[in-house]
């Protein structure tokens, strides 16, 4: 009967595999083991499909044989930075705090989310620095949930933002130069900008502003009250004398 059992689990983790893993490069092999510990056997896999999924599929398939089975599935590296970076993003603070974000916190947020990944280019840059900064500063080719957190809670997402080359938009430009004089850690850690007319008085202000301040200022003349578009002759000038001729 164990010999049995174990032939026809073995039979249906191939099955599930093949059903949820829909191209090679994606994550999620399930594999059927048996846990000495727990007595029982359990199904194993990384990222793809959520538990639930796995265990409606396998009730459907084999309900006598998946009758008592456990299900693990563990978060890749990848996926802990995605999560990781997602919440800090989102994650409301009050002045002058800066979230933390905990192991458990990224594997609440990716219960019920099947095949997590980065939506936009700029989670994916962020995952990349999180994954490289980890395994160039330990030496080696992996990080665990606890290391990519904690970086993260360190070092907040606006210095890996830089450290991957990501392109900022020009509320951003000014932000990242000025945040660190107005007292916004909100951008250190959440890449929250300030507010663009707060940003654009500040290079008025500023009488070493670089042109690519300078321009990123007048980007956001569109969008600022009235008042500020009687400096934008101002602003040209000096992002003329500025500007390098060749």
């Amino acid at each position: 009967m164990y010999s049995a059992r174990a032939t026809r689990l073995r039979r249906l983790a191939r099955t599930l595999t093949a059903r949820f893993c829909l191209a090679p490069h994606r994550p999620g092999v399930v594999e059927a083991q048996w846990s000495g510990s727990a007595r029982a056997w359990t199904f194993a896999w990384t990222d793809g499909p959520t538990v639930a999924q796995v265990r409606a599929a396998c009730r459907e398939a084999e309900p006598e044989a998946s009758e008592g089975l456990l299900y693990v599935r563990t978060l890749s590296e990848d996926s802990v930075a995605l999560g990781a970076v997602r919440l800090t993003v989102s994650t409301s603070t009050g002045p002058g705090r800066r979230p933390l974000v905990r192991p458990a916190d990224v594997e609440a947020l990716f219960r019920d989310a099947p095949f997590p990944h980065p939506g936009t280019q700029r989670e994916r840059a962020l995952v990349y620095a999180v994954v490289y900064e980890l395994h160039d500063a330990h030496r080696r080719n992996q990080a665990d949930a606890e290391e990519i957190c904690g970086l993260i809670n360190q070092y907040g997402l606006a210095v890996l933002l830089r450290r991957c080359g990501a392109e900022l938009s020009p509320v951003e430009i000014l932000t990242d130069h000025y945040a660190a004089t107005h007292a916004h850690p909100a951008w250190r850690y959440q890449l929250a900008p300030m507010d663009a007319d707060v940003l654009f008085r500040a290079v008025r202000k500023d009488s070493r502003a670089s042109a690519k301040l300078i321009a990123a200022a007048l980007a956001l003349l569109p969008g600022l009250p009235a008042e500020c578009a009687g400096a934008e002759d101002e602003l040209r000038a000096r992002l003329e004398r500025n500007t390098p001729t060749a």
